[in-house]
């Protein structure tokens, strides 16, 4: 293929200072990432402006200062300052695999990250546990490191495609993260045949061999098919997709029935307008809400919640299940529950014109929206409609409904309530989230951005104002003048450099930032929001600040809720499925009744790092299954064209998401332009260094579809218009 030719450019200078040359080139190797770079490639990249003996020279200058050194293939290595790693100390971290193949490392004796060039990595995959030492530290203060042995590894089994050839096969792993595909022998395939999906383990990794040597384990089907997809995006996860032997045995075994005896012990609101709002597709309905109208003219809210501690007990096999899963995932177009369905969906979920066991946080409100009084207990309700979102906005939008009054009601203190906490420093992250029309073969029809409504406003407002009380009130009860270990819901302060970084790129669309302190960044955040809605970069925007903010974990050390600004938050709305939920009804209910506490702090920490484990790969799980339809979406429309922006920059090339789907794909570098493409990290940016042209994170671009990978779940675009020279 030839490339149309570059213009001619100026004469090389030689009257350029060493110095100055000294400092482009050490700029050059940040902004590649310190990689290993040939000395043909670095000529080729400065000789058009300088000439090669200036550029030998400065090399040798920097040679001698120890800012660069030449390996015996004659590769340049980068300026880092190398650390003797001759009696090191040696540290145990996780390793967070990237796309490009490096990774970083995460350690709690360390403050910061450590790098590691895909060189180094040593056979590690993404989430093993892995023994490094520290080799070097950028210009900029970075340390990098080198794995030196992997003690854990993340999976016992891998899932992925079999290639078969005429002496042996390949397992190439859906994960991304993995270095290696797995080299299957014949006579360890197990029946699996070319295309299957299967499960695989590694037996042994010799010294000598590049790839690992496995066996399959199972088949779950052919690769591609929409059932099989979804099952192994469950299972490489973690998530079994069968609940244990004992555990359906103790279902059969649950009490169905509400005794007399159950009644009386609750407070009954069974004669109190009950209702639901929930997703149209909903089965598990856990919270309900309550309004009564108090003789003083306030209003009495009640915030019910499904009662599953009531049915799953500690040291259970259904407990058990519940804590291993610790969260139900919910793909494109099935949920795995955390617990049974019977549970789930029926035992458990608050259905009409049924009555249901509840533990709930009832509000006494005036007129302000000001929290007068609060009751916390287990409680009995009938509720007397299920609502879904959309016939709930309807009444708020003047709809004609037996309960009306009560969903204005429940509106209009929202509003106030969003309002207040606005006011004080939350953060109102609204990102994009997609969905898809499916025909009954699981084959997407079509793809679309759930609307957010005032429906959804309205359950999350009481869903947070529950949370945050039950939290408070646990906070301040004292066990032998030491706090009561709870299950916090943490959200830290996000990292200055981050924020700056943010302001920056704002600034190219015209966005003046400023974060001074928490609240103003709350505040300026907030601003940002409002002024993008509508606007092609309110997407990239949004995810870049998402990205700005420390992730929200569960634990014992309450540190705060940033996010959201509260001081005191916990999770108790959604015990059918989150496992910390069901944690804190358990501490909930014996504070309530001053019994012991069932857990100590230090399990009770070692159980929120499981369970904000767990939320994290069911996160994975339901991203990766958007991903495939959305490959799959596209894998029909190839060769058409789409507007798109530019929704991620990296050194290999550049990520777009489709501006009328959501959908997104990669463009390599090498199809960009026509010379070499330096990267600019700290700008979000990709140039062409022979035409000119920038490519920014935000940037609209139009492009068309290439190729869609449904083993791999990658899109390949290319720039519209652009066209190689035969």
């Amino acid at each position: 293929m030839k490339k149309r030719a570059a213009k001619k450019s100026s004469p090389k200078s030689s009257k350029v200072s060493p110095g100055s040359l000294e400092h482009k080139i050490l700029k050059y190797f940040d902004e590649i990432d310190n990689k290993d770079i040939s000395l043909k490639k670095v000529l080729k990249r400065f000789s058009k402006k300088f000439d090669e003996a200036l550029i030998t020279e400065v090399f040798q200058k920097l040679e001698s200062k120890g800012r660069v050194s030449f390996t015996a293939d004659n590769k340049i290595q980068s300026g880092n300052r190398k650390i003797d790693a001759k009696g090191a100390k040696v540290y145990e971290g996780k390793v967070d695999m990237t796309r490009s193949g490096a990774a970083y490392l995460i350690c709690v004796e360390l403050k910061e990250d450590i790098y590691i060039s895909r060189r180094d990595t040593n056979r590690a995959f993404d989430g093993d546990t892995v023994k490094f030492i520290i080799t070097s530290q950028n210009r900029k203060g970075k340390l990098e490191g080198k794995i030196i042995e992997v003690t854990k590894r993340a999976a016992d089994f891998y899932v992925g495609t079999v290639h078969l050839s005429p002496n042996f096969a390949f397992v190439v792993p859906d994960k991304e993260g993995m270095s290696a595909d797995l080299y299957i022998p014949l006579e360890k395939l197990n029946k699996a045949e070319n295309g299957d999906k299967v499960i695989a383990k590694i037996i042994e990794w010799p010294d000598h061999l590049k790839n690992p040597i496995g066996m399959v384990i199972d088949i779950l089907g052919k690769s591609g098919s929409h059932d099989v997809e979804m099952k192994s995006i469950l299972i490489e996860n973690g998530f079994s997709l069968e609940f244990s032997e004992d555990a359906l045995e103790e279902l059969q075994n649950i009490n169905e029935n509400i005794s007399a005896e159950e009644i009386a012990s609750r407070r009954d609101f069974r004669e109190v307008t009950t209702f639901t709002i929930d997703p149209e597709d909903a089965k598990d309905f856990d919270d309900a809400l309550s309004v009564e109208y108090l003789d003083n003219g306030n209003v009495e809210i009640g915030v019910h919640i499904a009662d599953v501690t009531h049915y799953v007990q500690p040291k259970t096999a259904l407990d058990k299940n519940g804590y291993d899963r610790a969260t139900s995932v919910y793909l494109v177009d099935r949920v795995l529950p955390m617990l049974p369905e019977k549970i789930s969906n029926f035992l458990c979920s608050l259905r009409p014109n049924e009555d249901k066991l509840t533990f709930s946080a009832v509000f006494e409100l005036n007129h302000r929206a000001e929290v007068v009084n609060v009751w916390y207990g287990k409680t009995i309700i009938h509720s007397d409609k299920r609502f879904t979102y959309a016939e709930a906005q309807a009444v708020i939008e003047g709809g004609e409904s037996p309960y009306a009054k009560e969903m204005l009601t429940l509106d209009k203190l929202a509003k106030i309530i969003r309002a207040k906490r606005m006011k004080n420093g939350s953060i109102a992250f609204e990102s994009s989230e997609v969905r898809f029309k499916l025909d009954a073969n699981g084959k997407p029809l079509s793809v679309y951005v759930k609307e957010v409504l005032d429906a959804n406003k309205l359950i999350e407002e009481y869903m947070l104002l529950a949370n945050k009380y039950v939290a408070k009130y646990i906070a301040k009860l004292r066990l032998q003048k030491n706090p009561v270990p709870n299950v916090y819901r943490v959200h830290d302060t996000p990292d200055p450099i981050k924020l700056e970084t943010f302001a920056e790129f704002a600034k190219r669309f015209g966005y003046k930032l400023k974060f001074e302190s928490p609240t103003q960044t709350a505040a300026t955040l907030n601003d940002l929001f409002v002024k993008i809605q509508g606007k092609k970069e309110k997407n990239v925007l949004e995810q870049l600040a998402i990205r700005t903010m420390a992730k929200a974990y569960y634990s014992t050390n309450n540190i705060g809720h940033y996010g959201l600004a509260f001081e005191h938050y916990s999770h108790f709305t959604s015990p059918i499925r989150r496992y910390p939920d069901m944690l804190t009804h358990r501490i909930l209910f014996e504070c309530l009744n001053e019994q012991p506490i069932p857990y100590e702090k230090d399990p009770l920490e070692d159980m929120c790092l499981h369970v904000s484990a767990r939320e994290r790969a069911a996160m994975t799980a339901e991203r990766e299954s958007t991903k495939f339809k959305q490959v799959e979406y596209l894998s029909e429309r190839l060769g058409q064209e789409f507007d798109g922006i530019i929704s991620g920059v990296i050194g290999k090339g550049l990520f777009v998401e489709l501006v009328e789907n959501k959908c997104e794909g990669f463009i390599p570098a090498e199809k960009i332009g026509y010379g070499d493409m330096r990267f600019e990290e700290a700008k979000y940016c990709l140039t062409d260094m022979v035409t000119g042209n920038h490519y920014y994170l935000g940037d609209e671009i139009r492009v068309k579809v290439v190729s869609a990978d449904l083993e791999r779940r990658k899109v390949e675009f290319a720039i519209a218009g652009f066209v190689d020279e035969e």
